[in-house]
């Protein structure tokens, strides 16, 4: 089982290792081969760049290396972990890590060439012999932008919901509104209509007055008294306009009395009049059951009035106009 898992970390770490490596350079090429590696592509400040240089060899030969501190350039050194070294397959493979800390304002990141030895310990003495590697520039993120004193960041409005309180007032003024709304256009209309109903004459404004009565359906509803009170108030206010008299605010025998005194009332007229005022008080002030058929009879009657009344007075007849 401690095999298992010891291979199967040692896998992890490999797969870490490839896939935190971003960046190779090859340092040195041939016999003895010296390759750079760096966790990362780009150097930033802040973050710590970790090198890793490999040295692979042939067994017979020895390379040194001198101490790398002074050729690095742009970082302050951090940490150098202990080289390890590996012979596998007649081949020496010698491992060299450190922590570096880039520096803030570095105008670059640089390891500089160093001279390598190498020593080839199958001649006796072992020969000497020296190479130099290539310089690494490593890149950086490129130039910062200036301090001008500005805010770094961008403000950008930032919307707050409401409260509920703060919602439920806006819904109250929004139907406060809407009502006030419907009371001015109400209003209009009732002003317009009393506009168009004062330049009408007598008449008309006798008939679109019963045609409003009769739209409203009072007897199907079975309000006989207000149907009654209403459709003599329309005979009435007619009276007033055409003959002068006060018909609205006097009682039945009162307007009876003022209608007999009245030039223009004949003795037929006022029996029609008065028949048709009293029969309609029974079922107004009397509690007199009505019907349908009397309704309708009385809205005859009254409309018959009207009309006969006013082709005696010489009033031009014209259709209503609807309200």
């Amino acid at each position: 089982m401690k095999p298992i898992l010891h291979h199967s970390l040692l896998l992890c770490a490999l797969l870490l290792s490839t896939s935190v490596s971003a960046a190779t350079y090859e340092l040195l090429s041939g016999e003895v081969k010296i390759t750079l590696e760096s966790d990362r592509e780009k150097i930033s400040p802040s973050e710590d760049l970790i090198l890793k240089l490999v040295v692979d060899a042939p067994a017979s030969l020895k390379v040194v290396l001198p101490d790398l501190r002074s050729r690095f350039s742009g970082f302050s050194l951090a940490e150098f972990f202990p080289h390890e070294s590996l012979t596998v397959n007649e081949r020496t493979r010698q491992s060299y890590q450190w922590r570096l800390v880039p520096e803030p304002v570095a105008p670059k990141y640089r390891l500089a060439p160093f001279a390598v030895e190498v020593f080839d310990q199958r001649i006796a003495p072992p020969r000497r012999q020296t190479f130099a590697t290539k310089p690494v520039l490593f890149q950086g993120e490129g130039a910062r932008p200036s301090v001008t004193g500005d805010p770094e960041v961008t403000l950008k409005p930032e919307w707050i919901p409401p409260t509920a309180k703060t919602v439920t007032l806006w819904v109250v003024l929004a139907i406060l509104g809407c009502l006030l709304l419907a009371g001015v256009v109400y209003g209009l209309m009732q002003i317009s209509r009393r506009v168009k109903e004062y330049k009408m004459s007598p008449i008309e404004r006798a008939l679109v007055e019963l045609q409003r009565l009769l739209s409203r359906n009072l007897p199907a509803k079975g309000l006989y008294k207000d149907f009654y009170i209403e459709l003599t108030m329309v005979v009435r206010r007619y009276i007033e306009r055409t003959h002068g008299i006060h018909a609205p605010e006097q009682t039945t025998q009162e307007f009876l009395i003022a209608a007999s005194r009245h030039p223009l009332f004949k003795h037929e007229v006022l029996v029609q009049l008065k028949t048709f005022l009293e029969s309609a008080d029974l079922v107004k002030f009397a509690g007199q059951e009505a019907t349908p058929v009397m309704a309708e009879d009385a809205t005859v009657k009254a409309k018959r009035y009207i009309e006969d009344d006013s082709r005696q007075m010489g009033i031009p007849s014209s259709s209503p106009s609807k309200s």
